[in-house]
């Protein structure tokens, strides 16, 4: 759970719904890595849309570089680069 990474979120420019994603994605990532394994299906219950609107806004955020998917062993792990953009800023 990494606290440091949800502060940083708040502060990137995002509409709601992939916000709440990020935030999501980052509150359950490690801070030392800030990767986090969790399933769609789990965000899509924690943030309360549903499954496809979760796959589409992290898709997004993906696109814009906030958040790296990265598929091993049959499992997806998600890393948050919001301390990364910060830094540049």
């Amino acid at each position: 759970m990494s606290y440091h990474l949800s502060n940083l979120a708040w502060d990137i420019e995002l509409r709601a719904m992939p916000k709440i994603v990020l935030l999501c994605l980052c509150h359950l990532s490690l801070q030392s890595t800030c990767e986090c394994e969790v399933t769609v299906r789990k965000l899509s219950f924690v943030c309360g849309m549903s499954v496809s609107a979760v796959r589409t806004h992290i898709d997004a955020l993906v696109s814009r570089g906030l958040v790296d998917e990265i598929s091993a062993d049959g499992r997806n792990f998600y890393r948050v680069n919001v301390a990364a953009r910060n830094e540049q800023q």
